[in-house]
């Protein structure tokens, strides 16, 4: 017990106000307002992630278009200007066939990056739904992870195959012949690189779903693919984590067709055959920082400095290969700089909204303490 005299309260939360129950009507009141604010952010969160699907499948078009147009003219440039003379030593049905096959892998980038955009918006819900759902046992949780471990890496030998120990001393050795970031050729190793005949391996996964498996979306069936606004309760950690997804998979799409492409003309004869096909696929993956860009947009060059007979002197030798980069392309398309202003504007919109919604969970959360408190307590008697 709290000793007093006179007027002073003997429970000081009491006579903190925080026990007083003659206030109750108006806290009521405030309490009231702020749970309607709340729902009306959460509305807001709701309508925000819809206009931002939206706004990513219009600018997966335009990027789409823009790809298609600015790979052929990276090819053209490679072709023409960079290795004019293999270009030339292809017979006339030759070349009509190599730019017949680079339209083809142009016109399968939209599919591609919408198939990307439906997976990360899947994924991401899914993962969502995971951080709520109570967890198994740890016996269970232990045996079920090693089972689908084992079988996730049994599918991806089976898919891509493992890199033999001499493509992973060339990749070392072309890494540091390259002064490539020292991590290049063990992102590789885990990417397990696709190997196999040019003609036949697909880019991305393009053909209908029943030919490649349930895990590729019918893009017709709009009433069946995945949407964010479907999930429940939406959280601004939700749309932020789903954009980022998102813009990654549209790089990878980026990567995969760059790669595709090199293979396509290093098969073809354009690009040196003397540099292993993986050597020139791993060169697309060096960071957009590294001094690599040439003076022609998503083109890549990297010079190669190789010892003669005479000591004192040495040959450079320039290779040229397709590097789709993402600034490159919206710089070069005022269509997509415009959906880019659009994107960079609602992600401006989310972080206000965001702050505001948490900031009224916070406030939500310190009212509910409160009440907690005030039901189970009790004063003692003397």
């Amino acid at each position: 017990m709290y000793e007093g005299s006179g007027d002073v309260c003997l429970n000081p939360l009491v006579s903190a106000g925080w026990l007083d129950h003659g206030g109750d009507d108006e806290m009521t009141g405030s309490t009231e307002r702020l749970y309607q604010t709340l729902e009306r952010l959460k509305g807001e969160l709701s309508q925000l992630s819809e206009t931002f699907e939206d706004t990513y499948r219009e600018y997966i078009t335009a990027l789409a278009n823009a790809v298609q147009h600015q790979l052929i003219l990276a090819t053209y440039h490679l072709c023409t200007q960079g290795y004019p003379e293999a270009f030339l030593s292809l017979s006339f049905s030759q070349r009509q066939a190599l730019q017949l096959k680079i339209r083809q892998l142009a016109k399968q980038v939209e599919p591609s990056m919408l198939q990307s955009f439906y997976r990360c918006t899947a994924e991401v819900m899914q993962e969502a739904r995971a951080a709520t759902t109570p967890s198994p046992s740890p016996s269970a949780a232990s045996t079920t992870s090693t089972t689908e471990k084992d079988d996730e890496d049994e599918d991806e030998d089976e898919e891509f195959g493992s890199i033999s120990e001499s493509d992973q001393v060339a990749l070392e050795a072309f890494a540091e012949e390259f002064e490539l970031p020292d991590d290049l050729f063990s992102r590789v190793s885990l990417q397990r690189l696709s190997v196999g005949d040019d003609d036949e391996a697909p880019f991305m996964e393009t053909e209908t779903p029943k030919a490649l498996g349930p895990e590729l979306f019918d893009l017709e069936d709009g009433e069946n693919l995945p949407s964010l606004s479907d999930y429940d309760p939406m959280s601004p950690e939700l749309i932020a984590s789903w954009q980022r997804t998102v813009e990654q998979g549209a790089l990878r799409v980026l990567s995969q067709l760059s790669q595709r492409v090199n293979r396509l003309l290093q098969s073809r004869g354009i690009l040196p055959a003397t540099v292993p096909p993986k050597l020139v696929q791993a060169a697309t993956q060096v960071d957009a920082t590294a001094d690599t860009s040439s003076n022609v947009p998503n083109l890549l060059k990297l010079l190669v400095e190789t010892e003669s007979g005479d000591e004192s002197r040495s040959q450079v030798a320039e290779l040229l290969a397709v590097r789709l980069r993402l600034s490159d392309i919206e710089f070069a398309d005022p269509t997509l700089k415009t959906w880019r202003d659009r994107l960079r504007k609602l992600s401006s919109q989310l972080v206000t909204l965001g702050r505001n919604y948490q900031e009224k969970q916070r406030q939500r959360a310190v009212i509910e303490a409160e009440s907690a408190w005030r039901s189970s307590w009790f004063e003692e008697e003397d």
